[in-house]
C-alpha cells in the first residue's frame, strides 16, 4: 500500500452514517465502505435502509434521530456491537415543503422540519460524542450543512437550521478537540440526487414548478455556479471522505463547501 491509500485507508473503523439510505447519505456510506470501514447504514425508512444495506453488504439500523431515546439506545447498540464508533456523519435531514414564506408558515412545520435538521443532529452529536470519549480513542464527527447556511433563500425554516448546524459544529470542535474528535461541516451545493440517470446540462431542462422546492429554487441559480454543472452525491462522499481520513487530522471546526464555486459569487 502506497503513502496516500494509507492515509486514506479506513480499515478497521467503523462509521455510522444516518439519512443513508439514498442520495448523498448512501454516496457517502459507498464512499467510507470503499475506503475499508465498516459501515452501518441508519434511515428511518425502514424497508429502504434495508435495501441500501443489502445492496452494500452493509449493516442497517432504521433510526428516527429526531427520537432522543431512539437515538441514544442506537448508539449503545453500535458500541455493544463493534465496540466503539470511530467515525458518525450526521446526514439525515428533510426538507418538509421548505414551509413556504416566513408570513405564511405554520408552526408545525417548522418544528417538523427542525426537528430532524437541528434537535436530531444535536441528539446524534451528542450520544456519538459521549462514545467516543468513553471509548478514549478519538474519532471524527461529521455534520451535513449546506451552502443555504450562508446563502439564504430556499426557506427561513431549512435556511436557519443549516446555519445553526454550522455554528454548533465550531462550537462541539472546540469542546471536543481535547478528546482528540475532531468534528467538522460538509455544505452540499446544488447537487443533483433526483431519480434520473444524470444530471441535465441545460438548466432549464430541470422541469419548472416539479413540486421539488429545492428543484424550483436551484433551477433558476444554477447558471450561477463557476464550474457550470451539478455536483453529484460522490463528490461529497469524496469530501467525506478526506474529513474520515489521517489527511485531515489537524483539521477541526470548519465548513467545506462542496459547491463548485457558488460561495464564491
Amino acid at each position: 500500500m502506497n503513502a496516500t491509500a494509507e492515509w486514506l485507508d479506513l480499515t478497521g473503523k467503523t462509521a455510522l452514517i444516518t439519512g443513508s439510505a439514498h442520495g448523498i447519505g448512501k454516496a457517502i456510506a459507498e464512499t467510507l465502505q470503499t475506503a475499508g470501514a465498516t459501515v452501518i447504514v441508519s434511515d428511518i425508512n425502514e424497508e429502504l435502509v434495508q435495501e441500501t444495506a443489502a445492496a452494500l453488504g452493509a449493516e442497517s439500523l432504521p433510526l428516527d434521530v429526531s427520537n432522543e431515546e431512539m437515538v441514544d439506545k442506537a448508539i449503545a447498540d453500535i458500541i455493544a456491537r463493534h465496540g466503539a464508533l470511530d467515525i458518525a456523519v450526521n446526514n439525515a435531514g428533510v426538507y418538509n415543503g421548505f414551509g413556504g414564506p416566513l408570513v405564511e408558515m405554520e408552526t408545525d412545520r417548522w418544528r417538523g422540519l427542525m426537528s430532524v435538521n437541528l434537535d436530531g443532529v444535536f441528539y446524534c452529536c451528542r450520544a456519538e460524542a459521549r462514545a467516543m470519549i468513553d471509548a478514549g480513542k478519538g474519532g471524527r464527527i461529521i455534520n451535513v450543512a449546506s451552502t443555504q447556511a450562508v446563502t439564504p433563500g430556499v426557506g427561513v425554516n431549512y435556511d436557519g437550521s443549516k446555519a445553526a448546524v454550522t455554528q454548533m459544529t465550531k462550537t462541539m470542535a472546540l469542546e471536543l478537540a481535547k478528546h482528540k474528535i475532531n468534528v467538522n461541516a460538509l455544505a452540499p451545493g446544488a447537487t443533483w440526487v433526483q431519480d434520473f440517470p444524470e444530471p441535465p446540462i441545460d438548466p432549464s431542462a430541470v422541469p419548472a414548478h416539479s413540486g421539488q422546492p429545492l428543484n424550483d429554487q436551484v433551477a433558476s441559480r444554477i447558471s450561477r455556479i463557476p464550474m457550470e454543472r451539478w455536483g453529484t452525491p460522490d463528490e461529497v462522499g469524496k469530501a467525506a471522505l478526506f474529513l474520515c481520513s489521517s489527511m485531515s487530522e489537524y483539521i477541526t471546526g470548519v465548513y467545506l463547501p462542496v459547491d463548485g464555486g457558488w460561495l464564491t459569487l
